[in-house]
């Protein structure tokens, strides 16, 4: 018969814990890669500004009349795709609502 994990975890003394200082920010794994993925981004973004904000004006400010014009522009998305959807310049324009409202 295997023992039970509880009865050994109930005879083992509580190990005191001690407080952690908050101020101290601590290194994370991947914070490098995020904050470089985070720039690049935001200057993709910021780039793409005044390109957008022009073609509110002529084509409409639906996501789908966006994408379907960023796709015949022949702008690529920030992996390098070339066929914009809806879903995707709706991501977009939050970024952009984001970045303005810094």
């Amino acid at each position: 018969m295997r023992p039970n994990r509880n009865d050994a975890s109930e005879k083992a003394s509580p190990v005191a814990t001690q407080p952690r200082d908050v101020s101290v920010t601590r290194v994370r794994r991947g914070d490098a890669g995020r904050g470089a993925s985070s720039a690049r981004a935001r200057r993709y973004v910021l780039d793409l500004m005044p390109i957008i904000d022009a073609m509110r004006g002529e084509v409409g400010r639906t996501p789908q009349c966006l994408a379907l014009e960023l796709t015949r522009r022949g702008v690529c998305k920030p992996r390098g795709g070339a066929v914009w959807t809806p879903v995707d310049v709706g991501r977009l324009l939050h970024r952009i609502g984001t970045e303005r409202a810094r």
